[in-house]
């Protein structure tokens, strides 16, 4: 049995290959940390391998800690510690879900497990009382808590629905990415893709931002009535129409002008509607760039 472990000279072309070097600002030299370590970014722990495990694990810590403090304060009334649950978990899982975090279905679970503890401390009721107080809808029985699932759906088309208004490069990554939900199953609108979701698991609709919306209304039994990409919308029009839109209705906008909001009209186009020609009430001209601009 060997008891030196031998290691293999590089080659020259490992030997002569480029290493990263750190990054000096002004003279100091900035900390540099492996890619796999979670960073804290927008109060989301994320890291460039795109692991969201420390903020998943930072989500349940707090659910916990929650349940923690509603078991030894009991002189909290059950408004109370509702009022508590909504203004702390429900934001801190719509903020981070929707967006950069996506949720194994087992971890789900568990945090739905979770989440249906600590209310049951908010009610001040036994651990070992029935999810289904929980879980059932407010005509069969059920209490009116929202439930993770129901959070997520929210945040989730509230996201989908600000990339889609605007006309910028969010709106076209959207595009592709509902394009590509359609091609994938096969569908011709939202009301297809709806349908189709519902028999997808929780992994496979994860896939696709417009998939797991679908897949959240389906299985949550309601059903969302949206065209985002109506050729008749305001951001599917292009700048030169709409240009002359505010150039034949005269209608005034509010604007930004040396740091004071002024209201201005559209007075002549230019370039296809990239540069417009706007006068304020004080009859002051000047020349503002559409391009890149939200309609």
């Amino acid at each position: 049995m060997p008891t030196k472990l031998q290691l293999n000279p590089p080659c020259l072309e490992c030997k002569h290959a480029w290493k990263p070097s750190g990054i000096t600002y002004n003279g100091t030299a900035l900390k540099v940390i492996h890619g796999k370590t979670p960073i804290r970014l927008l109060d989301i722990r994320y890291n460039i391998w795109l692991d969201s495990t420390a903020q998943r694990r930072y989500v349940m810590d707090e659910i916990t800690e929650l349940a923690c403090f509603l078991c030894r304060n009991r002189d909290l009334s059950i408004e109370n510690s509702l009022r508590l649950i909504e203004c702390t978990l429900a934001p801190l899982l719509a903020f981070s879900g929707p967006v950069m975090i996506i949720w194994p279905e087992k971890e789900f679970k568990r945090l739905t497990a979770a989440f249906v503890r600590c209310n049951k401390e908010a009610w001040q009721m036994s651990p070992n009382t029935s999810t289904a107080l929980f879980t059932f809808p407010k005509d069969r029985g059920g209490l009116p808590v929202k439930m993770p699932r129901a959070i997520i759906c929210s945040a989730t088309w509230g996201h989908l629905t600000r990339c889609c208004q605007f006309d910028d490069g969010t709106r076209q990554l959207a595009k592709i990415t509902y394009k590509d939900a359609l091609e994938k199953y096969g569908c011709l609108d939202m009301d297809d893709l709806q349908f189709e979701a519902e028999f997808l698991t929780w992994d496979q609709a994860s896939q696709n931002s417009f998939t797991f919306a679908c897949h959240l209304t389906s299985t949550i039994g309601i059903r969302v009535n949206w065209d985002p990409f109506n050729p008749d919308w305001i951001a599917s029009a292009a700048n030169a129409d709409l240009a002359q839109v505010m150039i034949n209705t005269q209608h005034p906008i509010h604007i930004k002008l040396k740091n004071e909001q002024k209201l201005a009209t559209v007075v002549e186009a230019k370039e296809e509607g990239k540069l417009v020609k706007m006068r304020t009430d004080n009859g002051d001209t000047f020349v503002r760039l559409t391009s890149m601009q939200s309609t």
